[in-house]
């Protein structure tokens, strides 16, 4: 049985620092511990970030890339809250 947290989709936009270079990438799926995302460039497992989004900031790391996709995982958990925020988001953007 996997300890994994229970992944939700989402379709999230947020921007991605790294150093001083910015770039926008999309959030499509999200746990309480990290998250897919799509749109994203030059990355390589390992890669640090900080994911800007409309309710703060996070710092992550990559732990797996597939041409324009990425996992990441979160430097610190996000409450149920945040995930569920970003989630409805979606539905309060379309």
């Amino acid at each position: 049985m996997s300890n994994r947290a229970q992944r939700f989709p989402a379709d999230f936009p947020v921007v991605l620092r790294r150093g001083p270079n910015m770039f926008s990438a999309t959030i499509c799926n999200i746990s309480t511990g990290g998250a897919c995302l799509i749109g994203v460039g030059d990355m390589g497992k390992g890669d640090t970030m900080v994911i800007d989004y409309t309710m703060g900031q996070t710092r992550a790391t990559v732990t797996w890339t597939a041409g324009k996709m990425a996992g990441i995982k979160f430097d610190d958990i996000l409450t149920d809250t945040g995930v569920q925020c970003i989630r409805a988001s979606k539905k309060l953007a379309g």
